[in-house]
């Protein structure tokens, strides 16, 4: 599921961050759109720093999958928001695990500072959050402070 922000609005009419006839292109039949307010979407960065570094270099630097290591870190950091789904398709049950683009900026937060912490707990010593320059704009918060 892709999310696009809006950059500006010119007489109440949103301008996205791509052009808004590829976003409707993108959608197929029984999908949907989803209003979400500033607070309530991933940021890129966030997106970013999560499927495209610390993930790949996990995978990388013990051998497992990119989807092991989604999958282990999102149940440690955040088991409620990322209980496993069984869908049965063709007959067969298949497991799942829920998307990041759900997650709110926050929260997303929370699972990026929760996953260093526990790569940490597991002796993975060289996990660090991204430069303060990528984090920069970005509202960090400990998870003890989620409640």
């Amino acid at each position: 599921m892709s999310t696009y922000p809006v950059i500006t609005t010119v007489d109440g009419i949103p301008a996205f961050s791509k052009p808004l006839n590829e976003i409707l292109a993108e959608l197929k039949e029984g999908g949907a759109l989803e209003i979400l307010t500033p607070a309530e979407y991933i940021t890129e960065q966030q997106r970013k720093f999560w499927k495209g570094v610390l993930l790949p270099a996990l995978a990388k630097d013990s051998g497992d999958t990119v989807t092991e290591w989604e999958s282990r870190l999102k149940l440690a950091v955040l088991p409620d928001d990322f209980q496993p789904v069984t869908v049965n398709v063709d007959g067969i049950d298949m497991v799942f695990i829920p998307s990041v683009t759900k997650l709110s900026k926050k929260k997303m937060n929370i699972l990026i500072e929760g996953s260093v912490a526990q790569c940490h707990k597991w002796g993975i010593m060289w996990v660090t959050l991204p430069d303060k320059e990528l984090r920069k704009n970005i509202v960090y918060s400990s998870p003890k402070q989620a409640g």
